[in-house]
């Protein structure tokens, strides 16, 4: 008795059975890549240079609560992302971004 392949669907022509694993493979890629990627641009980026720049405009000084929840958020953002839990992360990642934005100068503009 010899056993099928493994990247041939039974029941399928050779040709389409090649199509539907490749095209599988490929959407199996793209949506693994896509956690860690908005993580690195939310997080890594965004939230970072902003609380950035907020500490330098003495945002610890002027909004004590508001600095020590976005820097919370931030550090729970990296540490989510620690256990590949890429949506969880966003989440705070966006809110530390979020605070973080609200104590810049511009940030205080209407």
């Amino acid at each position: 008795m010899r056993c099928a392949s493994f990247g041939r669907v039974q029941g399928l022509p050779s040709g389409l059975s090649g199509l539907l694993s490749g095209l599988l493979g490929l959407v199996l890629l793209t949506s693994v890549g896509c956690g860690p990627a908005s993580y690195v641009s939310v997080v890594t980026r965004e939230a970072s240079r902003t609380l950035a720049e907020a500490g330098a405009h003495g945002a610890a000084q002027r909004a004590p609560y508001e600095w020590t929840s976005a820097i919370l958020y931030l550090e729970r953002a990296r540490e989510l992302a620690g256990y590949a839990r890429w949506q969880d992360a966003l989440v705070c990642g966006r809110r530390a971004s979020t605070l973080a934005h609200s104590l810049t100068p511009r940030g205080k503009q209407p």
